[in-house]
Parts: structure tokens; C-alpha cells; sequence
């Protein structure tokens, strides 16, 4: 009794999972290509850049910002390779608990699980924690500005995706098949999304509005308009999401009790993928037994062939003014005094994959009372051993026939929506020293995207008007506070810059860490 408790426990997670397991074949995180557009100067201040970014770059955080710097840049920019950035985090990222839990040789027992979990999720079985990434570059980019308008050209390459997990499903993992803890029914949930496009866009911007004055003070005041479509090019995409209810009762000493585990999953994907789940699945109709590493075979069109064409959106509007020249003139602080703001609605829209789109989805119940223990079989065919004939039972029977068994429907298409985002931002130039601040809120939790309002503040000097050293801080959004820092040269006709930020608390809100590179820029 004890060996079959034991190959209960150890086969049965993974049977609960199938979703995360289909996604582990079909939609492997491969980097090949923030909820905002990252650049080395925006992620070195603390994320923002809404009144800040100017260039190509400019298409992507605030097309009104095409307008700014045209006064002391040549008319015309180019880059190849012109922008990478990289990051990863979240909640579910909790470096702090990890240390602390599972790199000291402790024992997890029931009540170190509790004080675990209660850290990291929270006491309610349906509290979920999750991990995104984003990895964006731009391969080519340009911009041209004259006195009344100026034009970018960007295209960008991007990879996003966030898994999540509930607390029931943690307690799974680090438990078990607990019949003290689920003895209560809780909520064993997971989800994930992975998806990569390009986009090519086009951005216009011009001046609005002049006046020689403003409050009295403000000097030169322009106000631009910015607006910048763009062609979606979707490559690949696969979600997984299933909600469960996990419940043991009836055990004891003598019984296993009964294992009730109500569940409902689906998994989205497109393309030459999509055909090939779909051929196990006419296979295991049939009665072929088949497995579905067997079926899968990943090609490098699937990550990078066109699967659907849509249409985005980024606006924005910016206004700059010259402050009194007189104010603050000393030090650090001497040269020209200006003040921007900038509002910005990025990434409207949504990406469409066409190409074979299908949804692959179970609405069932495991009602499980134990083994139908059959010496004879065990003996006569597997050889008398009962590991093997219990995993078969579990992984085979069970799996094959309740979780695997799935419904496929072919679909127009799957429109996950872009990660949408409002900002509202601020710069002020004091001769080479500049002070930023930012906030947004993500219009949905998609990728790295969060509906949790974020705070972004950071500054810069720049030493002989040519090494620029820049830090800064932001609060709030998909982790806990971010420590940001940058710096490279940026000549008139050239520049090269690097930032990172990382998280150097994690227990509250999670991990985070950051990297950007400004490639080659050429202004001329």
C-alpha cells in the first residue's frame, strides 16, 4: 500500500499538468527576437521616456517626440542594429523567499511549506503570482526632422510571454497529494502566453501650436503632434490556461481516500504546430496510442514565418517650452533651461495568427478511488514489476483517457490584444543636468504589461556635453522597485550607449532584470 501511495504521489502531478506540459513542446521560450518601449537612455531613467525619447525610437514611446533635439542634431539619423533590449520578472520571481526557503537545507515539511507559500502567494489558494519577459530589438531605423515636421522609419522585432501560477498549484508541487492540506477542494490553476511578431512602423509628427509666452515665464512654447501606424507581422503564438479544483477526501491509515480533481484547460496555437497536435489527436481517436513528442517537430518557420498581418497604433503629444535663462545659472545648472511634457497611448491594437489557428480544450473530472491491484498482469506483462504497472496505469490509462482527451476546433484566427499602455511623462533640462519622471498604466495584464499603475523618476549630467551618466528608480508595475543606471558616449554625429536595472528587493513584489544597448546610431 505504502509503494502505491508513494507512485500516486509522483505520477499524479504531472497528469494534472498536461497543458504546461503540451506547452513545453509547443511553445519552448526561445529569446529569438516591458510593456513599454525600452531603449538604453529611457531603461538607464528608470523606464520612462515619454517626454524624453526622441529618434525612431521616438515611433514606439511618443511619435510626438520625432519633433524634439531638431535644433541641435543633424536633420537626419540611421542605425543598423539600432536598439536591443531584454528583460524578465515578477512576482512570481521572489528571489527573497527562495533564498531563504530552498537554498538553506531545510526540510519542507507541511508547516515550512505554509510559512513558504504564505510569503510568496498568500493564504488563498487562488492568489496568483506570475513571471513575464519581453525581448525586443529594432534591426533598422531611421528618422529625418525639419523646422515644422519630421518623419521616422523603425522596425522591431519582439518576443513576449508570462507564465502564472495559484497558490493551489504551488502547494501541489511542494507538497504533494497532501490529504490534510486538499482536504478542502482549492484551486490548482496555471497559465502561459508566448508570443513574437514585427512591426513595421511608420511615424509623422509636427508642430500644433506656438506661443512666444506662456504663464509668464515659459518662453518658446511649441506643441507637437505625433501619430505612427503600423504593419504586425505575427510569428508565433501558443497559450495554455487551465482552472482546476483540486479536493482528497475519505483518507486514512487504511485507504487512500478519493482523489476529485474537476479541471478545464485550453490550449491556443497556430501554423505547422497546430497541424501536428491536431494529428495526435485524430491518431489517439483511433486507438493508436501515440505520444506526443513523437508528433512534434519544431521547424525554424515555426518561430519565424508570417502566420497573420494586422494593423497597430501608437499616438502621442508633447509640449516644450524654454525656461528664463537666468533661473538656476550656476554650476552644474548653467546653459539652456527647458521643460517638456508628454502624454502617449502606445501599442493600440491587436495581432492576429490566421495560419492554421486552432484551440485545443478539455472540460472533465478525475474521480480516482485507488488501483485495481492484478497480480496476474503485473506478472504477465511487466515482468512482475509493479513500478512499471503503476506508472502505466496513472500515466497511460489515466492520462490518455481522461486528460488527453481533448476537443480540437479549427478558428478564423486567435487576436491576442498588443500590451497596450498610457503614460504621462516630464523632463526638465537644466544645462547638462536633466530631471525625468514618468508614470503609466498598462490598459491590460499581457507580457510584462501590468494593470498596477508604475512611477518612474531617473536623472542625468552629462560630463563635457559627451558622456552621459544616468540613474534612476521606478515603483510599482509588474515587480517590486527597480534600481536603473546607464551611461556611453553620444557625440553629435555618433552614439553608443549601455543601461541595465535590476531589483535588489524581491520579497514583496518579485524580480526584475533589465538590459538595453542603443546599437549604432549615425546622425549626419
Amino acid at each position: 500500500m505504502k509503494m502505491i501511495q508513494e507512485y500516486t504521489k509522483r505520477c499524479f502531478l504531472p497528469l494534472t499538468v498536461v497543458p504546461v506540459i503540451l506547452l513545453l513542446f509547443i511553445a519552448p521560450l526561445q529569446l529569438h527576437a516591458q510593456h513599454s518601449h525600452q531603449t538604453a537612455r529611457t531603461l538607464s531613467l528608470g523606464g520612462g521616456g515619454t517626454a524624453y525619447q526622441d529618434l525612431y525610437h521616438a515611433n514606439f514611446v511618443n511619435p510626438a517626440n520625432l519633433m524634439l533635439n531638431r535644433d541641435v542634431r543633424p536633420k537626419f539619423t540611421v542605425s543598423i542594429a539600432g536598439g536591443v533590449h531584454a528583460q524578465a520578472g515578477g512576482s512570481l520571481a521572489n528571489i527573497s523567499v527562495y533564498n531563504e526557503y530552498l537554498t538553506s537545507g531545510l526540510t519542507i515539511s507541511p508547516q515550512l511549506a505554509d510559512a513558504m507559500l504564505d510569503t510568496w502567494f498568500g493564504t488563498a489558494s487562488s492568489e496568483s503570482r506570475d513571471l513575464a519577459f519581453d525581448v525586443a530589438a529594432v534591426p533598422l531605423g531611421g528618422a529625418y526632422r525639419s523646422d515644422e515636421w519630421a518623419v521616422g522609419f523603425a522596425v522591431r522585432v519582439r518576443t513576449s510571454g508570462n507564465t502564472g501560477v495559484s497558490r493551489g498549484f504551488a502547494d501541489l508541487i511542494f507538497r504533494g497529494l497532501d490529504s490534510d492540506y486538499f482536504s478542502e477542494a482549492a484551486d490548482v490553476n496555471l497559465s502561459a502566453e508566448y508570443y513574437a511578431w514585427h512591426e513595421w512602423s511608420a511615424g509623422y509628427a509636427r508642430t500644433l501650436l506656438r506661443y512666444d509666452t506662456l504663464f509668464g515665464f515659459a518662453e518658446n512654447v511649441r506643441i507637437y503632434a505625433g501619430i505612427a501606424p503600423k504593419l504586425l507581422i505575427s510569428t508565433d503564438y501558443t497559450s495554455a490556461s487551465m482552472v482546476s479544483s483540486l479536493q482528497i477526501s475519505g483518507a486514512s491509515a487504511q485507504a487512500g481516500g478519493q482523489i476529485r480533481h474537476a479541471f478545464r484547460y485550453a490550449v491556443k496555437t497556430a501554423g505547422a504546430r497546430a497541424d501536428q497536435i491536431d494529428a495526435y489527436r485524430i491518431d489517439r481517436d483511433l486507438g493508436i496510442d501515440p505520444k506526443l513528442e513523437d508528433y512534434i517537430d519544431p521547424q525554424a518557420d515555426d518561430f519565424t514565418a508570417a502566420k497573420g498581418v494586422s494593423l497597430g497604433l501608437d499616438l502621442g503629444l508633447t509640449a516644450e517650452m524654454d525656461l528664463p535663462q537666468n533661473a538656476f545659472d550656476l554650476g552644474i545648472f548653467k546653459g539652456r533651461k527647458s521643460l517638456r511634457v508628454g502624454l502617449a497611448v502606445t501599442d493600440i491594437g491587436s495581432l492576429s495568427y490566421s495560419d492554421r489557428a486552432r484551440t485545443f480544450s478539455n472540460d472533465d473530472q478525475l474521480l480516482w478511488e485507488g488501483f485495481n491491484y492484478d497480480r496476474d498482469i503485473i506478472d504477465s506483462e511487466f515482468d512482475g514489476d509493479e513500478s512499471a504497472y503503476f506508472e502505466s496505469v496513472l500515466t497511460d490509462s489515466i492520462g490518455n483517457d481522461l486528460y488527453a482527451d481533448f476537443e480540437s476546433e479549427q478558428v478564423q484566427a486567435h487576436k491576442p490584444g498588443l500590451p497596450a499602455m498610457i503614460r504621462l511623462g516630464s523632463h526638465l533640462m537644466l544645462g547638462r543636468f536633466g530631471f525625468m519622471i514618468d508614470t503609466g498604466l498598462g490598459l491590460s495584464d499581457r507580457g510584462i504589461a501590468s494593470k498596477h499603475a508604475h512611477l518612474s523618476v531617473g536623472s542625468e549630467y552629462r560630463f563635457f556635453n559627451v558622456v552621459p551618466l544616468r540613474a534612476g528608480l521606478r515603483f510599482g508595475g509588474h515587480s517590486g522597485t527597480t534600481v536603473h543606471a546607464g551611461t556611453g558616449v553620444e557625440f553629435r554625429n555618433i552614439e553608443f550607449t549601455l543601461a541595465a536595472s535590476t531589483a535588489p528587493r524581491s520579497r514583496n513584489y518579485g524580480s526584475s532584470l533589465a538590459a538595453a544597448w542603443s546599437g549604432f546610431v549615425i546622425h549626419f
